[in-house]
């Protein structure tokens, strides 16, 4: 039998559940540029889910979350927001060169409504949860009355990229993904997209 799962929006006592799936959905990029932003004896997740508790002028802001819970504990979680048209990335001054793809890629989707990150812990997987966070993205993806719903994913990341091309998101573009210590991934990120006639 299929686990049950219920979503709600994230609060500020979720901040550590979403640092990780934030971390996991990038597949370790985050890790590293916390990493980078760490004070001496600061640990890259402690510098995450700060950021994600207190920068609401942030994408990763905890207020921009959507998580799934099975008793009690979560399994899951997506974030997303509306990317300004004109597109404005703010500042990014304090973000390493490996972002550059990744911006130039949200920049073709301004106007979109964003799913920045999507997440499913290891023990929940195979259980329709992804699916199931996916299509609640989309419904607010709808619901934002914007030009539709976009998202980045790794050309390495086959399981995600099979998931978004079922659910009719396509290729928009791509660019070569730049390698940070410990990535060990080549390929590149690709920005897909449902966008309404």
């Amino acid at each position: 039998m299929a686990a049950k799962f219920s979503l709600r929006p994230a609060t500020r006592k979720d901040a550590v559940d979403l640092a990780i799936l934030m971390d996991m959905a990038s597949r370790g990029l985050l890790n590293w540029v916390w990493s980078t932003l760490a004070e001496p004896g600061q640990s890259a997740l402690e510098v995450g889910r700060d950021r994600i508790l207190n920068r609401a002028d942030l994408p990763s802001h905890y207020s921009r979350w959507c998580v799934a819970e099975h008793d009690g504990a979560i399994a899951g979680g997506y974030a997303g927001y509306i990317v300004p048209d004109p597109y404005d990335p703010g500042d990014v001054s304090e973000l390493p060169d490996v972002y550059g793809p990744l911006l130039e890629l949200e920049a073709l989707a301004a106007g979109s409504w964003f799913l920045m990150a999507i997440g499913v812990y290891p023990e929940y997987r195979k259980g329709g949860l992804g699916s199931a966070l996916l299509e609640s993205a989309m419904v607010a993806a709808r619901d934002s009355l914007t030009d539709g719903i976009t998202l980045t994913v790794s050309t390495a990341n086959e399981n995600a990229f099979r998931l978004y091309e079922r659910y009719g998101l396509r290729e928009i573009a791509r660019r070569c993904a730049t390698t940070f210590p410990g990535s060990g991934e080549i390929g590149d990120w690709v920005l897909l997209g449902r966008i309404p006639p």
